[in-house]
């Protein structure tokens, strides 16, 4: 039985395509980092930039393909061999399969033997000394291809469905504007738009109380010492997160999401009965709390969160269970106000 294509291609092979590639994958790295701190207008540019990238990328490489449909030679070629093509697993860890490419070697009309590695990848090995029909430039042998129609179809379909997705999504990101907090989501009781108050509709009974604005957001790099102020104005905390430290497993626990991710916390009142601190990881939008589980001795001793008065210190760690290695840490108030950030 004919191996079942996979649903990816191959690395670029010309010397253009892979600095590009590369290039888009640095840049990947670099938002997927930052993405927690970016703007909805910023997100929505950087989705339709990489939507517009794919989608050219994928059709140029569609266009190259087409040359040797229309000018290639055809030939007869043996699977001599498969490639192998592996990832990380998303504990960045062990390694999975993803699939493999056919190596293929054919002879040309005037009698060169040419080895090539198709770009088409296959969920399931191929079967060595199998013939399968190869297109190649006769100018240039080496530019040679399986004669497959999902060569010449795949990558156009990927560009533009993949590529149009991405684009789709950020201008549906970039336009998105702020939501009206109606009286029922604080309140209860019956929603209230913009729309449906008029002047005989207000009434000492139907106005809610006012929420005093939030306080200022203290923001910083781990190493930072960041002053806490209330509503106010008035000082309440200085807090400094230290350092850093990651660890994969101990010996009898293992981190649930990836990473077991120890924060060292000083925190210093400057305020009296200061209570304890709602401190949590951001990564990728989701929260992680601080009480991750975890038996090693590196993350000792952990930080005691008991309500202090003005002038006392705590020092300790705080465990959190997360995916990945860059985020935020964030500091609430017990009002649920955001009033302190570390990025690391």
């Amino acid at each position: 039985m004919a191996p079942v294509p996979a649903v990816y291609i191959g690395l670029p092979r010309t010397p253009r395509a892979m600095v590009l590639f590369i290039l888009v994958a640095g840049s990947a790295v670099v938002v997927w980092w930052k993405w927690d701190s970016l703007r909805p207008h910023a997100r929505g540019l950087i989705l339709a930039g990489y939507g517009v990238t794919l989608a050219g990328f994928l059709l140029i490489e569609a266009f190259g393909t087409r040359r040797l449909l229309t000018s290639g030679a055809m030939a007869r070629g043996t699977v001599v061999g498969a490639k192998e093509e592996t990832s990380r697993d998303d504990d960045g860890v062990g390694r999975t399969r993803d699939g493999y490419r056919p190596v293929v070697r054919f002879t040309t009309a005037d009698g060169r033997t040419v080895t090539f590695t198709s770009a088409v990848g296959y969920r399931s090995r191929p079967d060595v000394g199998g013939a399968v029909g190869v297109r190649y430039l006769p100018a240039d042998p080496e530019q040679a291809e399986i004669d497959s129609a999902t060569m010449w179809v795949f990558p156009a379909v990927v560009g533009l469905v993949f590529g149009l997705g991405l684009l789709a999504a950020g201008v549906v990101i970039y336009n998105q504007q702020p939501q009206f907090v109606t009286a029922a989501d604080d309140f209860g009781g019956e929603s209230v738009t913009p729309e449906s108050v008029t002047p005989e509709s207000v009434t000492a009974e139907s106005v809610p109380p006012e929420r005093p604005p939030p306080p200022e957001v203290a923001t910083g790099r781990i190493g930072d010492t960041l002053t806490v102020h209330d509503a106010s104005g008035r000082v309440q905390l200085a807090i400094t997160v230290t350092r850093l430290r990651f660890a994969t497993d101990d010996k009898f626990a293992r981190p649930e999401h990836g990473f077991y991710m120890g924060a060292y916390v000083k925190a210093h009142a400057l305020s009296d009965e200061q209570d304890a601190l709602e401190l949590y990881a951001l990564v990728r939008g989701r929260h992680y709390d601080g009480d991750a589980y975890t038996t090693s001795t590196a993350f000792e001793p952990l930080l005691d969160l008991l309500p202090f008065n003005k002038g006392e210190r705590l020092a300790g760690w705080m465990v959190f269970d997360v995916p990945a290695r860059h985020g935020q840490l964030v500091l609430d108030n017990l009002d649920g106000d955001k009033v302190a950030a570390w990025t690391y």
